[in-house]
């Protein structure tokens, strides 16, 4: 009997640990998977940035070929590449967030996801705010909403309705 039990105790252990590493593999697979996507759209909308700057240069010289004024024209196209550029920095962000990473409001350096003061010019970071993100609950197609903070204390990710952080006891209500 004893011999069945420990035999039992080892296949939980076994199938715990193996439900643990699917969970893990699932969790990377999908984040690889994200990121190429953003680097793919990040591709092409350099490419969009390209085929407008060949536009502006047929548009400028057509219309200064035309004796028009030509200068709402630059501010119309260079406001769809700044929208291009931000659009850019966007997801370059989120794939930083993706591999707990994040960049130096100061000085641009990438820091930890975590990181409460950065150790390249040392200033103090404000918490992420991580936006909602969607994600099928597995039981029901119900949606749940997943929120986190960053304790500005310590750097500990809590759910946003926590009162105070996990680790250091920082009070989220201040």
């Amino acid at each position: 009997m004893d011999f069945k039990k420990k035999i039992t105790e080892i296949s939980k252990k076994v199938g715990d640990v193996a439900t643990d590493t699917y969970n893990t593999v699932a969790d990377k697979s999908g984040k690889m998977i994200e990121d190429t996507k953003l680097k793919m759209s990040i591709s092409n909308n350099k490419e969009k940035i390209d085929d407008i700057y060949r536009g502006i240069g047929r548009t400028i010289y057509e219309q200064y070929k035309d004796g028009e004024d030509v200068g709402k024209v630059f501010t119309k196209e260079s406001k769809k590449i700044e929208k291009l550029f931000n659009e850019i920095e966007d997801m370059n962000n989120r794939i930083l967030l993706n591999k707990g990473l994040r960049k130096c409001e100061t000085c641009g350096e990438i820091i930890a996801k975590e990181a409460v003061f950065c150790s390249n010019c040392g200033k103090k970071q404000k918490p992420i705010k991580v936006k909602e993100e969607k994600k099928a609950n597995s039981k029901d197609s119900k949606e749940e909403t997943v929120k986190e903070i960053v304790c500005p204390q310590c750097g500990t990710i809590e759910k946003v309705n926590a009162n105070f952080c996990s680790k250091c006891g920082y009070d989220f209500k201040k």
